[in-house]
């Protein structure tokens, strides 16, 4: 019988490893900002309202049921 050599595993390198997590962690913040940005956006009275096509009082009206 042949002797065989044991199979190493390669060591990940610390530096590319590091620039992987840094490059997830940029990705997932622009995500949340972009989220946050729209759930802004829409919770404004001005901006739902303009969007609707309806003025801020027009709307005001509506939502009391004047």
């Amino acid at each position: 019988m042949g002797s065989k050599k044991p199979k190493t595993v390669q060591q990940p390198d610390p530096q590319i490893e590091a620039q992987k997590a840094a490059e997830e962690a940029a990705r997932k913040a622009n995500e949340e900002a972009a989220a946050n940005k729209v759930r802004r956006r829409g919770s404004s009275l001005l901006s739902s309202g303009g969007a609707a096509g309806q003025s801020v009082i027009s709307q005001g009206k509506s939502t009391l049921g004047s």
